[in-house]
């Protein structure tokens, strides 16, 4: 079961505080994709004027009103969403209203900024990132050492985060994204599994598919230097017999002074093999949300999965999920 509560935004005449608007509620849809910085909540409410129907009470959800959400178990509360409307639409012959609205890293998203890193860390980047557009970042953010030395000029703030995440791809082998958890920016490591949760056919997947591709692998990379010379050649041969050869070029990146690069590192990290992606329809469960791991059970799909993109529909009182999925490697888990 969810619970809804609406707040006004700042500066509202006798504003509304984290008013329950539970019992409006239609229809909700939660989700999220690795390749997109914020969730997304959207909801249905019922909705009627007075001119219709004099006994209705009308809620007056606002652009850039607060938007919390829960889930209730018995006794316990669980939040799992707080953003802002950043869309409402009614047409006049329904009796419903519609929103949508982002987390808070729909603001890195869409504020371009400049920041100028002199020798440090990539945690204390992200807070400054951050901290420029007034974002806050979680107490408990993971510390992530690799030192960093650049000047990101107009670019968004996911942008930057990204550049600095990849920095610390290329010097610890580590993938590393940026969520919003209770309105504070913080940071998690890419494909860490949910404990305690497998999707298996006999309880509670639905339906499955998979499917398999060669398009985006990549089984050579040479690594060159300024001069075009060759330093090294990382292959993955079993593919290489497999499939044929399909090849990337990586430049080798000269030391820079109070900064960490592992070249070794950032040229392997260009291999991809060959990509599996599958996807299953299953009863939900709010654990199971893009950028974390499951386990699979199921006659298609064994063995642990990245989620790619979540989307939870929630009617009714039931609770279904989609999720997109990649499977993960030996190397990677």
């Amino acid at each position: 079961m969810l619970k809804l509560y609406y707040t006004d935004p700042p500066g509202t005449e006798n504003a509304v505080s984290r008013q329950d608007i539970s019992n409006y509620v239609i229809h909700v849809t939660w989700s999220g994709d690795t390749d997109q910085a914020a969730r997304k909540l959207e909801f249905t409410i019922a909705y009627n004027t007075a001119e219709k129907d004099a006994a209705f009470v009308p809620l007056n959800l606002l652009l850039g009103g607060t938007i919390e959400v829960s889930d209730v178990e018995e006794t316990r509360e669980t939040p799992i969403f707080i953003g802002r409307i950043f869309f409402r639409k009614r047409a006049s012959d329904s009796f419903t209203f519609e929103f949508t609205c982002y987390d808070n890293m729909v603001y890195l998203a869409k504020s371009n900024i400049r920041a100028n890193f002199k020798d440090i860390d990539v945690t204390s980047a992200v807070k400054q990132v951050c901290g420029s557009i007034g974002l806050e970042t979680a107490d408990n953010i993971p510390s992530i050492t690799t030192v960093v030395n650049f000047i990101a000029d107009d670019k968004s703030g996911t942008e930057v985060l990204q550049m600095l995440f990849d920095k610390a791809k290329a010097d610890q082998g580590k993938s590393y994204r940026a969520i919003s958890i209770g309105g504070k920016i913080t940071v998690v490591e890419r494909g860490e599994t949910i404990e305690n949760y497998i999707a298996d056919s006999s309880v509670n997947v639905i339906s499955a598919e998979h499917s398999e591709s060669l398009e985006d692998m990549v089984d050579k990379v040479v690594a060159v230097n300024d001069d075009g010379s060759v330093g090294q050649i990382f292959t993955t041969e079993d593919e290489i017999g497999k499939y044929g050869t399909i090849q990337k070029i990586y430049k080798i990146q000269p030391p820079k002074s109070g900064e960490s690069v592992d070249n070794v590192t950032a040229a392997k990290a260009l291999l991809k093999a060959p990509k599996e992606e599958s996807s299953l329809k299953a009863l939900g469960d709010i654990q199971c949300i893009s950028g974390y791991a499951i386990t699979v059970q199921e006659e298609q799909l064994k063995g642990k999965f990245t989620i790619k993109s979540d989307t939870h529909h929630f009617e009714n009182g039931i609770h279904t999920m989609d999720l997109t999925l990649e499977y993960l490697g030996e190397a990677e888990k």
